[in-house]
């Protein structure tokens, strides 16, 4: 004969089996939450190792950058053109002359000329740099001969250039984005954090070329001095073609629009 059933023990029973599948429930989701946490920790880290990784790169882009543009050279084309310097500078392009050691490690420094072209897209820019080499007997920058484009920088800003004309007694320092092709370099670069879609600059970076050391440029009058043309001319008049120039490219610039 059966015992009779206690229905207060299977009330209890059916109790402590729903708590302990509550508790699996519970559990479960705890995993699983834990599991999206850490998946979404893994991303974070990730993507800021990477955004840490580009800025690295682009902060190194700007220093090589700078160094070229510290050792700019004051090279001049040769025949009719001989008067001019090996330089050409607008917002989005630089062409100038550097010297550097030499390829196959002789003592004497080589020159070459180098062209930096600054390209944006919606969401960054990047410079790219080719190499030229510089020899007797080029007469413009058409008769340049470069090699391939590699990456400079690449970053979330896309650089953009001006020039910097050396103050005289009765000018201040001049800052203009198209350098004109009358007159010496400039005394210095602005290398500017530009916004890709804009090109408004945010921050800048003065970067002085290396004609601002050389001691006869302190006084160009009457001691040589490479800014200068045939090393000794009046700054004063250089600085005025430059102005002029700069006051007739604007003035040409307001017709066209």
């Amino acid at each position: 004969m059966r015992a009779p059933r206690n229905p207060r023990r299977d009330r209890r029973g059916g109790f402590l089996m729903v708590e302990a599948l509550a508790v699996l429930a519970i559990s479960a989701a705890i995993l699983l939450a834990l599991g999206s946490l850490t998946r979404l920790m893994l991303r974070q880290a990730d993507a800021v190792a990477e955004r840490t990784t580009r800025l690295e790169q682009a902060e190194q882009g700007l220093s090589a950058l700078s160094r070229d543009l510290g050792r700019m050279a004051r090279a001049r084309w040769d025949g009719s053109e001989r008067e001019r310097f090996v330089f050409a500078g607008e917002p989005w392009r630089l062409l100038f002359a550097l010297d550097r050691p030499a390829a196959d490690g002789g003592p004497l420094p080589e020159t070459v000329a180098v062209l930096l072209r600054s390209e944006g897209s919606g969401t960054g820019g990047r410079v790219t740099r080719a190499e030229a080499p510089l020899v007797p007997g080029l007469y413009g920058p058409d008769a340049l001969a470069f090699g391939p484009e590699r990456v400079l920088y690449e970053g979330p800003a896309r650089i953009r250039f001006a020039y910097v004309a050396p103050p005289t007694d009765t000018t201040p320092e001049l800052i203009v984005d198209a350098w004109p092709q009358v007159g010496p370099p400039p005394v210095a670069v602005r290398v500017g954090l530009a916004d890709p879609a804009s090109g408004d600059v945010a921050s800048a970076l003065r970067v002085p070329v290396r004609a601002e050391g050389e001691p006869g440029c302190v006084r160009a009058r009457t001691h040589y001095c490479s800014r200068t043309e045939e090393g000794g001319a009046d700054d004063d008049a250089a600085v005025g073609a430059i102005l002029n120039a700069v006051t007739q490219e604007r003035a040409a610039s307001q017709r066209r629009n």
